[in-house]
């Protein structure tokens, strides 16, 4: 193993790890998926005010639903895939691969500088020279839609609403665990 396989190593094992973390969060399909929590709204007060319950308690289930959502599109569009793996490509050689400080003719780009850059040429390459931006746009269309669908039509249990109010806010279940702390696995 080369000196420089042993970050890539570790920033692939923290990696796995916070995944393993958040998908230990997730609450079971059962739950989900019970007919008998399943209630028209009565009002459009009600139905927000359901979405936001269960957006709070199923956010990790809602979060890996749109995961699959997204890679769904994007795996049936190959030229999306193409032009996204590109970007990939690049952004891997820019950051990981170049030993050597990149410069335009003799003048060396700052880090900020190459974020801007890549940023805008990834933008650029998504949103303006290819589809993939549509077919990004419609997957998150898709997958807001299931959310929302799911989130007005299910009745929230009083059992969670302490446990989903103790949270700090929507990403949290991202933070990387604490000591003594375990998710519930399902």
């Amino acid at each position: 193993v080369t000196s420089s396989g042993v970050p890539l190593m570790g920033a692939v094992n923290k990696i796995k790890d916070s995944a393993m973390h958040v998908f230990a969060q997730r609450k079971p399909m059962s739950e989900i998926l019970d007919r008998t929590a399943y209630q028209r709204p009565g009002s459009f007060s009600e139905a927000t005010g359901r979405i936001q319950k269960n957006l709070n308690y199923f956010k990790i289930n809602y979060f890996l639903g749109s995961a699959l959502v997204f890679a769904f599109f994007i795996i049936t569009n190959p030229s999306s895939l193409f032009v996204l793996a590109l970007i990939a490509a690049s952004w891997t050689y820019v950051y990981l691969v170049r030993t050597e400080p990149l410069k335009i003719g003799e003048r060396p780009v700052s880090d900020r500088e190459k974020m801007l850059g890549m940023s805008g040429a990834s933008i650029l390459a998504i949103f303006f020279m290819s589809s993939a931006g549509s077919v990004m746009l419609q997957a998150f269309g898709v997958a807001t839609a299931a959310v929302a669908a799911h989130g007005a039509m299910r009745v929230p249990d009083d059992l969670f609403i302490d446990d989903a109010n103790t949270d700090g806010g929507f990403f949290s279940f991202l933070q990387p665990p604490r000591a003594g702390i375990t998710g519930s696995a399902a």
